[in-house]
């Protein structure tokens, strides 16, 4: 099976077991809503009550109107038309036909032909489940025209609306708590394409299991009625002719249920991917035509395009197959249903005015009776992209332990301790190895090392962005596993090697470490970090707008804000990743002094610049993800042949040479 390029969800087979599991929890989402569902159930058995006599007044404008039969002969007629023909039994044939008309009017007014007219609200969409998901969003549809369908419409719109917001918040909610090492795995196309396309088949599940059932049954349950009051021994043939259409679509559609699955699956899962490959080709697009790879770029989307529209006609194919069997049985069951309906007419049995009647009656029991034949059959769509929102909100996130242990206040705290831990990535590969070390309060510390050393991982394990294979972290003598990742980065600040800014103002982008921060703590916050000039300069301040991901900024303007949005943060601990590579030495002086105000604060600086890591109180030098020295500046560089000292030589020889 062709995964396009998932690197999460490998097995997306899903049986009839699993899909009935999926219909189940799918309809947890409608409890929320209650009362918006309970609104349409009302709507719907007003909209079926109120059209109910619509045929009736057909019949009597053609028996007693056109044909001029007399009233009060009439006998096959449901009780409750018995006070209009009453109101209507002395009166002209041409009066007969104007307060039928006038009823009927009424009628269409507020219901149209309901039952066998269709309110939907959905646009013009393509064959790919992309736009055809955009419709679902607010994705509606009343068995009626006019005022109650209206009304229901909206009901039925804001209750889609509804389920697919909350939905749509549970999976970003969960997927902005993966692991990191998930993250980086997750493709953002696959990513953004669950969120905006797949969410909304939960609301469309919840419609097809509820709503459209409870329509369908109680509509045929009141005309089957009707029809048995009035022509219970006139034509019973009828009622088992709709009944055994639905039979037999069932019988003919469910074996197609396995391949319309498979068939969404591969429609969103290649869809994802096209969406994957556009969002990465436009994000990186100044690599791309910086070394000339445009082409292969665009073969590469051309290609996962080709395939997205190829998913999308194979599913458009199962579907069709579906309606072509259901309409053919549609027109055996109504060849034999009309035969039925003018036999009876030509024997005698039934009037000319009992032809509307029944062809409604007929027409309404068949087509419901077609529809929930392909109930389950048409679900089994939304049922793959159900289970492609399910998957990623039971992976598992950072969710801590049901019980924690509060970290004690900063005056009693006692740092962060490395107690013999070690780090592998899913991959294999081994990013840390044993590491100890305890960083007191007011303790700045700088972690040096080659590329690929592990200096990052150890910065990512102090907040839960990773957690340790073995070993312990504790945090004033507690262990991290034992404290929710919500209280623990509260305390610490980490300022990322790339830097990660918002489409939005600068005191926006500030405020993500302090909401209620003001105006005059972030002047305090950018002074300290070298922002405030530039940003002053800039055309709003700190109501300038940033462009997508700072591209409108420097490299060290990006480097200087974040550091400012973590100063801002007043963490007790401030993790830098590489803090001063883009800053000049002025700048670079400045922010460490400022984070030599910090109070009792613990640093945790990683950096290559040796001007940064020499201002530490204490330098760990990391090597194949192991502590091999450590100490200060000028002791580390008592060691002859010592890995730093080395690191500090061959760093001055290159800045020497350059």
């Amino acid at each position: 099976m062709t995964d396009y390029h998932d690197r999460l969800d490998l097995d997306s087979r899903t049986n009839n077991r699993m899909a009935i599991a999926i219909f189940g929890r799918s309809l947890g989402y409608l409890w929320p809503q209650r009362t918006l569902l309970t609104i349409r159930l009302v709507l719907v058995t007003l909209i079926f009550i109120i059209g109910l006599p619509l045929p009736w007044f057909l019949k009597i404008v053609v028996d007693h109107g056109v044909m001029q039969l007399p009233v009060q002969e009439a006998l096959l007629y449901p009780f409750f038309m018995g006070p209009f023909l009453q109101a209507v039994a002395d009166v002209s044939p041409l009066d007969i036909t104007f307060y039928a008309l006038a009823t009927l009017a009424l009628i269409f007014i507020l219901v149209g032909y309901s039952g066998n007219t269709v309110l939907e609200s959905n646009l013009a969409e393509g064959a790919d489940v992309a736009t055809q998901s955009e419709n679902k969003v607010s994705s509606g549809m009343s068995s009626a025209h006019g005022l109650f369908g209206l009304i229901d419409l909206s009901v039925a719109i804001r209750l889609s609306q509804r389920i697919t917001h909350h939905v749509r918040l549970a999976l970003f909610d969960n997927m902005s708590r993966l692991p990191l090492t998930t993250l980086q795995r997750q493709r953002s196309g696959d990513a953004m394409f669950r969120v905006l396309h797949d969410t909304p088949s939960i609301a469309g599940i919840c419609h097809a299991l509820t709503v459209n059932p409870y329509t369908m049954l109680f509509s045929v349950a009141l005309n089957l009625w009707v029809l048995f009051i009035v022509y219970g021994n006139t034509a019973p043939e009828l009622v088992w002719v709709g009944l055994s259409a639905v039979v037999i679509t069932l019988f003919l559609t469910s074996p197609l249920a396995n391949w319309m699955r498979a068939a969404s699956q591969a429609s969103r899962s290649s869809g994802s991917a096209t969406t994957n490959d556009l969002e990465e080709g436009l994000k990186n697009v100044a690599a791309i035509q910086s070394l000339g790879g445009g082409q292969q770029e665009q073969a590469k989307f051309r290609d996962s395009s080709k395939e997205s529209f190829k998913q999308s006609l194979i599913l458009l194919l199962v579907k069709n197959v579906v309606i072509w069997i259901a309409d053919n049985i549609h027109l055996l069951f109504q060849t034999l249903g009309f035969w039925i309906i003018f036999k009876g007419i030509i024997d005698g049995h039934l009037t000319l005015g009992d032809t509307p009647v029944i062809i409604r009656m007929y027409s309404l029991l068949y087509e419901t009776s077609m529809q929930f034949g392909q109930i389950w059959i048409e679900q089994q769509d939304n049922a793959a992209s159900a289970r492609r929102v399910f998957f990623m909100m039971d992976h598992e996130t950072e969710k801590s332990p049901s019980t924690y242990t509060d970290i004690p206040h900063p005056g009693t705290a006692t740092g962060v301790r490395f107690d013999n831990v070690s780090f592998s990535y899913p991959d294999g590969r081994l990013a840390l190895n044993h590491v100890s070390f305890h960083a007191k309060p007011g303790e700045t510390i700088a972690i040096a090392g080659a590329t690929g050393a592990g200096k990052t991982t150890l910065g990512y394990m102090i907040p839960k962005f990773v957690q340790p294979s073995s070993g312990r972290i504790l945090i004033d003598d507690t262990d991290t596993t034992n404290i929710s990742t919500e209280q623990l980065r509260q305390r610490v600040a980490y300022v990322f090697q790339e830097h990660q800014l918002l489409t939005d103002t600068v005191a926006a982008n500030l405020r993500i470490a302090n909401p209620n921060a003001t105006l005059e703590d972030l002047t305090s916050a950018c002074q300290q970090a070298g922002a405030l000039e530039f940003i002053r300069a800039m055309p709003e301040g700190f109501e300038s707008r940033i462009e997508r991901g700072g591209d409108t900024l420097s490299t060290g303007q990006k480097q200087r804000l974040s550091i400012a949005r973590a100063l801002l943060r007043r963490a007790s601990i401030l993790i830098l990743d590489e803090p001063t590579a883009a800053l000049d030495p002025e700048t670079e002086a400045s922010l460490l002094k400022a984070i030599d105000k910090t109070d009792n604060n613990i640093v945790i600086v990683i950096a290559h610049r040796l001007s940064t890591i020499q201002h530490a109180d204490r330098i760990l030098f990391l090597h194949n993800g192991q502590i091999v020295e450590e100490g200060t500046h000028e002791e580390l560089m008592t060691y002859a042949d010592g890995h730093y000292r080395r690191s500090v030589e061959f760093a001055a020889h290159n800045s020497i040479s350059g």
